[in-house]
């Protein structure tokens, strides 16, 4: 071998040149994340303010949606909510805001008809009301699914059956999920593509007091964790992409991701997608807990468990498909 191309590939594989070439990417990255990432400046940039509006007011319809939830949760979130829309507003008077309104809105209803009357909400949302005119009427809160409906769903034509899928917070816990069903559904997703067909995604699957372990690690369960029966991380190996790739295993990971939790609605079973979005400390702490290699990155937890005859799920309105694509030409 030649003296260059020993160079070449000395300057390619050596683990120390690759730590410095990361670090340089990881500071240009970081330069870009710091102007525009939600947490810089939000309060100045409508887009970033809007994210942080969406968040909040998603916490309070997906909270309506938990099967055993409690009535008059959040009231102090919900008041905060209102606060950041009554500025939100002043500051971008062209902005819209008719999603939250419908939300609280229909949080208040939802308390009201549980015999829960929310006052000084509602004295604060007549304050929003008089702030702001309503553009558009939407359907927003929770919205109540019959299971066969959704199982006839399941054998129906794709745009029928990938609209039919929503995230579950509301299980039965009578009912057991047969775990060789989960298998079955990794099988199918086996066919999600990937850079390449590396085929780095992994599935690790946690059964009953382990699943409710990692539910309660992941904090975005609290008041229905406990009723899944499994938990699945959905991981890709790190030792298949190189320097230019440091994203691409979570593009595959999520790849699979996708096609798994429509595998497992393909079977007949109650899913909901769970970030793993952690800091280094606690995707350690991840690791180390449940047994995940270090070379693996966390990409997604999907909880599983069995649809009740009739459940709840949160509306999670879509925006026009106008708003989804630019043609370039």
């Amino acid at each position: 071998m030649k003296l260059k191309e020993r160079v070449r590939l000395f300057i390619r594989h050596n683990r120390v040149i690759l730590l410095f070439r990361l670090m340089l990417e990881a500071f240009y990255e970081a330069c870009s994340q710091s102007k525009h990432l939600g947490a810089s400046d939000m309060m100045h940039d409508e887009v970033k303010f809007a994210a942080d509006l969406c968040i909040r007011t998603h916490a309070i319809e997906k909270g309506m949606s938990i099967g055993s939830v409690r009535v008059g949760f959040g009231q102090p979130k919900v008041l905060s909510l209102i606060d950041d829309l009554l500025l939100y507003v002043n500051r971008f008077p062209s902005a819209s805001i008719d999603e939250s309104m419908a939300v609280i809105a229909h949080y208040i209803e939802f308390n009201r008809n549980n015999g829960y009357p929310v006052e000084a909400v509602e004295t604060r949302y007549e304050v929003l009301k008089k702030a702001y005119t309503l553009r558009e009427s939407m359907t927003a809160g929770i919205a109540v699914c019959c299971k066969s409906d959704t199982i006839e769903a399941t054998k129906a034509s794709f745009d029928t059956f990938s609209q039919s899928r929503c995230s579950i917070r509301d299980f039965d816990t009578q009912s057991h999920v047969d775990l060789n069903e989960i298998v079955a559904a990794i099988d199918i997703a086996r066919k999600a593509p990937s850079a390449c067909n590396r085929q780095s995604a992994f599935a690790h699957i946690y059964e009953g007091a382990k699943a409710h372990q990692l539910f309660d690690f992941q904090g975005g369960a609290n008041g229905f964790g406990h009723d899944m029966q499994y938990a699945i991380l959905v991981t890709a190996d790190m030792r298949r992409y190189f320097i230019n790739e440091r994203h691409q295993m979570y593009v595959d990971g999520g790849l699979f991701a996708m096609d798994l939790l429509l595998a497992l609605h393909y079977k007949g079973l109650a899913t909901i997608p769970l970030t793993t979005a952690y800091k280094t400390n606690q995707t350690r702490r991840l690791k180390k807990t449940f047994g995940v290699p270090s070379n693996e990155v966390p990409v997604m937890i999907i909880g599983v468990g069995a649809y009740k005859e009739s459940y709840k799920v949160a509306v999670s309105h879509r925006n026009p498909v106008e708003s989804y694509y630019q043609v370039h030409r």
